[in-house]
């Protein structure tokens, strides 16, 4: 349960290339195990607080939730990006269409 080995991420600044190395390179985190009221009760103080730390760390950085929506945005914008074949010098533009409140800005880096 220790996230010694684990970079603190938290502090990046992506515009930089060292850090958005860093991002870029970093493990994936790991959801920490869920525990039933009997576990949580049955762990030492500094056990439950490393617990809490790491369950408030995962879900202050969910990211995007794969709905329906967002798998049928993301197979649009594949089909755009699979499409563009040309040449550098011969640049097309690409519009996805898609409905209202749809999460499109939330499947699209920033």
């Amino acid at each position: 349960m220790s996230t010694a080995g684990l970079p603190n991420l938290g502090n990046l600044a992506l515009s930089r290339k060292e850090d958005f190395k860093a991002f870029a390179e970093a493990a994936r985190r790991d959801q920490p195990e869920v525990l039933n009221r009997t576990q949580l009760n049955a762990l030492s103080e500094p056990a439950r607080a490393e617990y809490d730390s790491r369950r408030r760390d995962w879900h202050a950085n969910l990211g995007p939730i794969k709905t329906p929506q967002l798998a049928k945005v993301h197979d649009d914008l594949w089909d755009i990006v699979d499409s563009n074949q040309q040449d550098g010098d011969k640049a097309k533009g690409a519009v996805a269409c898609v409905p209202r409140n749809s999460g499109v800005l939330e499947s699209l880096p920033r």
